[in-house]
């Protein structure tokens, strides 16, 4: 079974326990989990009002949906039908108009079209090939139009590899290229298939497809209470980093 594959049907079984136990707003972006610092925060995108906005692995669409009712025109996509069909009720709810396609992220090039914004949202770390992804957002941006993408932060990831999680030893460096398959939860009986590549990988694939890094911000997780050893490193190591790029 191919790694989308593999995914997707991860997706279809995970997606209705997900929507269900995070704690999404409709009325603001956030880069993974709504205890890091949000759009709000940190003001990557802008007014948004009148553009046009992609957005890459959309989950449940609530990013999407806020930005829509900001007044952007927002087309979403995910690999999952699951998470399609979640995103299109959660629409359908908050009353906007946002055009959804089910699709792999490699598969997803526009050729007639041309947007302003591409976002995603903790979803580039399940693709393999991130040289295509970022080859086909850069060709369907604008000039001068931004890519905005959060994932898992490399640091604390070998940190907890080799501290938490035990896990082998090549995972407890930094340096660490390659995949990881982990569950969501010990006793499921479907697993994900995530990469892990360094900071330095997607500045350098980004500027192969000439969009140039403008920012980058290493998050961590605000925990109103530590309950245990990982919730003490989320507070002291990044957990997502988000990047905003700019096609040149």
């Amino acid at each position: 079974m191919s790694i989308n594959s593999v995914n997707k049907e991860s997706w279809n079984l995970q997606a209705k326990r997900y929507f269900e136990n995070s704690n999404f707003s409709f009325d603001n972006v956030d880069y993974g989990d709504v205890r890091c610092l949000t759009e709000k925060d940190l003001k990557l995108l802008g007014d948004v009002k009148g553009k046009r906005i992609l957005e890459l692995g959309c989950g449940g669409a609530n990013c999407g949906i806020a930005l829509a009712k900001q007044g952007a025109t927002v087309f979403c996509t995910d690999i999952s039908e699951k998470q399609i069909e979640i995103a299109k009720n959660n629409a359908q709810r908050e009353n906007v108009d946002i055009k959804f396609i089910v699709s792999a992220m490699e598969d997803v090039n526009f050729i007639d079209e041309k947007f302003d914004i591409v976002i995603s949202i903790c979803a580039m770390m399940y693709v393999k090939d991130i040289r295509t992804v970022f080859s086909n957002i850069s060709s369907m941006l604008n000039k001068n139009g931004i890519f905005v993408f959060s994932l898992n932060d490399p640091t604390f990831y070998s940190v907890a590899s080799k501290y938490l999680w035990n896990e082998k030893k090549e995972q407890q460096s930094y340096f660490y290229t390659g995949e990881e398959r982990w569950k969501w939860e010990d006793d499921d009986n479907f697993e994900f298939i995530t990469y892990r590549r360094t900071i330095g990988d997607y500045v350098n694939k980004l500027s192969d497809c000439k969009m140039l890094v403008s920012k980058l911000h290493q998050l961590k997780i605000e925990h109103d209470v530590i309950n245990d050893e990982e919730e003490l490193l989320e507070t002291e190591y990044p957990r997502i980093m988000v990047f905003k790029s700019v096609k040149i």
